[in-house]
């Protein structure tokens, strides 16, 4: 029987389908169904987006980890972002699926993500990813998934202890959204229905109402990828929310991160509580174009070569 978090997340992902992926974009081709783990091709799977005329030519490459609470999510439900950046930028977007909290605990869609890292790096050649141009996105629990791939292609210790690969790449940018990046903390933040612990007592395999299953976790350092954040984590665009009822005051605190290591990184906080969770991912919003635009004119920097500098909008 599903749990009440993954119920909430899958009505999110079909009440906002058509919200987020109704529009159609011109001229885009979608390579669909990729399996990148040979060993669970019935989840590991990854669809490729570019623009039609720019099949076979080597383009900078964004990977995608769609969010979803780990419980919920998938990569058909970020074709809306995916063809929006593809649309506006001169790249190409690798949406993938990983495995959810239900039934497999951290760190396996960790690993799932290092995996798909892995399987672009192997196979840029036959799909034309410029590797010298490669960036990593993520919403919501995607945003902690790519935020944690990279402290893990940073940290070999890290990477050895989940058990993950570490392949030879490096990303010149993320593009992070209203991510819990803090998990232990989000643990310990009263939301609606008690969605944290909720979240966290499948994420983790315990019961999180219970302080010392907490600080007794066996990889709760490794879990804390704050700790690991070091002065090689690549610019990123941070969005968050004052309307987030599920990673409040996460934003702030991968902020506070990037700080002390001097990394520098564009944040983009919204004060309107109607802005919701992720509420950027509907683009038809007023505030979502707002904040879109600004992502769009980041990536623009970054593929110019340009330099980027801390900067924080408040809308």
């Amino acid at each position: 029987m599903a749990s009440f978090p993954r119920f909430a997340f899958r009505v999110v992902d079909v009440a906002f389908d058509w919200l987020q992926n109704h529009y159609k974009y011109e001229n885009i081709h979608v390579d669909q169904d990729i399996v990148y783990d040979e060993a669970y091709p019935d989840v590991c799977a990854l669809d490729i987006y570019r623009q039609e005329d720019k099949v076979g030519v080597k383009l900078p490459t964004i990977i995608n980890c769609p969010g979803g609470g780990y419980m919920a999510g998938d990569r058909k439900y970020r074709k809306g972002i995916a063809s929006l950046l593809v649309d506006r930028l001169d790249v190409c977007v690798v949406n993938f699926t990983y495995h959810t909290c239900e039934n497999y605990r951290f760190p396996q869609f960790t690993r799932d993500a290092m995996k798909a890292i892995e399987w672009v790096k192997e196979h840029a050649e036959e799909y034309h990813f410029d590797l010298d141009n490669l960036y990593i996105m993520g919403d919501s629990a995607g945003a902690q998934i790519a935020a944690h791939s990279i402290t893990i292609l940073e940290n070999p210790e890290l990477a050895e202890k989940l058990g993950c690969v570490r392949p030879d790449v490096k990303f010149k940018g993320a593009l992070l959204g209203c991510g819990p990046y803090d998990v232990m903390y989000a643990l310990g933040t009263k939301t609606i229905f008690d969605l944290a612990r909720g979240i966290g007592n499948k994420v983790l395999g315990v019961d999180t109402h219970d302080i010392k299953n907490i600080e007794n976790f066996p990889l709760k350092k490794e879990i804390s990828l704050l700790e690991w954040v070091t002065p090689a984590f690549p610019p990123a665009f941070i969005c968050h929310t004052v309307g987030d009822i599920v990673c409040m005051d996460q934003g702030e605190r991968l902020m506070a991160a990037l700080d002390k290591n001097n990394v520098p990184y564009v944040s983009y906080y919204s004060t309107k509580k109607k802005d919701f969770h992720c509420w950027y991912l509907v683009q038809n919003n007023k505030s979502a174009k707002l904040v879109l635009e600004e992502m769009i004119a980041f990536m623009q920097m970054l593929l110019s070569g340009g330099t980027i500098e801390t900067k924080k909008i408040v809308y």
